[in-house]
């Protein structure tokens, strides 16, 4: 083996030893800001809100924190209800979720005329009345009662703005992580590289 080879092949040994070296301070870094500071600050948003508006879940708290880190990671219910290890528990994370003033562009679509609903619900219409002038099912008259009275909830509280701020902190951490991994690496191939060719 030629002088140049085998100090291609040292080269090469020392960036693998080197990535594994960063990837594991990247892994525990994330952990420590991601699985552990973060979960606790939405727990701690999760608690205020459940007794703020006293929700009804079968939901654990810890499983309602990472469905708020879950939602805002772009997962569908049945992807969140997945990770949770069930994926009957879709519905369950839907209504949570609209609960924790968290909605999707679906939910806020209606089958109806929302200007209606309203002024039904106003003018002190029931469930069964609105369905019928609506022509929707009780429940669906029901489900968007919930939705918008939870909007309505959302738009003059600051919980989902706590929720945001708590994600984006996170963010910033993990692309702070993948930055400094990445330098760290480029800094050991481009002095090693250097050292080869002397």
């Amino acid at each position: 083996m030629s002088g140049k080879t085998e100090q291609l092949k040292e080269l090469f040994l020392k960036i693998s030893s080197s990535t594994k070296v960063i990837e594991k301070q990247a892994k525990l870094h994330g952990d420590l800001k991601g699985s552990e500071e973060i979960e606790r600050k939405l727990r701690a948003v999760v608690s205020d809100m459940s007794e703020r508006y006293n929700i009804q879940t079968k939901l654990a708290p810890e499983q309602l924190a990472t469905l708020v880190r879950l939602f805002y990671k772009g997962l569908s219910d049945t992807e969140i209800a997945e990770q949770l290890g069930d994926r009957a528990l879709n519905k369950t994370v839907s209504r949570a979720r609209i609960k924790l003033h968290l909605f999707r562009r679906s939910d806020l679509k209606p089958p109806f005329e929302k200007k209606e609903f309203l002024r039904l619900a106003e003018a002190g219409y029931s469930v069964k009345e609105m369905s019928e002038s609506l022509g929707v099912a009780p429940s669906t008259i029901s489900e968007y009662k919930n939705i918008f009275e939870c909007q309505a909830a959302a738009e003059k509280d600051g919980f989902t703005k706590r929720f945001e701020e708590i994600i984006s902190d996170q963010d910033v951490s993990e692309r702070m992580v993948t930055h400094i991994s990445k330098d760290g690496l480029q800094d050991t191939m481009d002095t090693d590289y250097e050292t080869a060719e002397a």
